[in-house]
């Protein structure tokens, strides 16, 4: 059917990032290539691609329609590979989008135990704290921590991780004890996003807006910033719990915490995803639930 006509060669210079490397990796010319692809854009009566003499640059159109034929070709790869009876042995790229401590510490070490029991699976791992679109940017999975946002992705949780506060000895020595989440306003408070955070004050949850001078993505900065004295931290308690343990932090507001904080594998719907995603997934799950 024509419908398919030019489709493994547009993804190819996809792939590749140029005409030429395409026709190289397909073992055709050059000008076979451009001749498909412009066929292919006539008949979607829209420009994928953006040529000039030098460059190949892909519209919004030939990004969205690259994602869902990337989709559609792992779907083919995975069910001709079903047909010949090599499921058991998965192979392919998993594209996963993660962002934290935890998921490095944690979460990336069971990963390579995965790929110790599938070699032929390959995993970029790509850490960022964007909240990325899976199918355009062309992500199998996302690890992602707290309240997820309404979309059509099927979410599971890994693991529960509530949140909590703490602040070092001389800090409190200096600034006295903090009973109650409203005399926060009163204190240097050290956030990793918004100015916003949630305690269970009167069996209802609320939200408390508070401020600082030090805000940072990275768990690891707001700790060393709450250990020098600067403050109070909001943090998970599993990366805070060494610290308080060795004494050098401790805990504070606990009877008002908040225990729904968890980290989740997010991905679309099941019905488009590969074998060896699904494989990973279910791996993950399993490894957390005995831990």
């Amino acid at each position: 059917m024509m419908i398919w006509q030019g489709l493994e060669v547009f993804l190819a210079v996809v792939e590749q990032g140029s005409f030429s490397k395409a026709a190289e990796k397909l073992e055709v010319s050059t000008s076979y290539v451009s001749r498909q692809v412009l066929q292919l854009e006539q008949r979607l009566g829209t420009v994928l691609i953006q040529r000039t003499t030098r460059t190949q640059n892909l519209t919004d159109a030939g990004r969205q329609y690259a994602a869902k034929l990337k989709v559609i070709q792992q779907e083919l790869i995975d069910a001709t590979n079903q047909a010949q009876g090599v499921q058991n042995t998965p192979k392919g790229l998993i594209k996963i989008a993660a962002a934290g401590d935890f998921v490095a510490n944690q979460v990336a070490p069971r990963i390579a135990d995965f790929l110790k029991l599938y070699p032929e699976v390959t995993v970029d791992l790509d850490f960022n704290n964007r909240n990325v679109d899976l199918v355009e940017e062309g992500f199998d999975l996302a690890i992602r921590f707290g309240q997820l946002q309404d979309s059509n992705l099927v979410a599971r949780k890994l693991c529960t991780r509530p949140m909590t506060w703490v602040v070092s000895k001389d800090y409190q020595s200096q600034h006295g004890d903090i009973h109650h989440p409203y005399e926060l306003h009163q204190h240097n408070c050290l956030s990793a996003t918004h100015g916003r955070w949630r305690f269970v004050i009167c069996q209802q949850q609320e939200e408390v807006k508070v401020s600082g001078n030090w805000r940072s993505n990275n768990s690891f900065a707001l700790i060393n910033a709450c250990l020098a004295g600067l403050g109070v931290a909001h943090l998970a308690k599993d990366i805070v719990q060494p610290y308080v343990e060795q004494g050098q932090l401790t805990y504070i507001l606990e009877p008002f915490q908040v225990n729904d904080g968890a980290t989740w594998l997010v991905y679309p719907r099941k019905d488009l995803m590969p074998y060896r995603v699904r494989l990973l997934i279910e791996f993950l799950l399993n490894g957390f639930a005995k831990k």
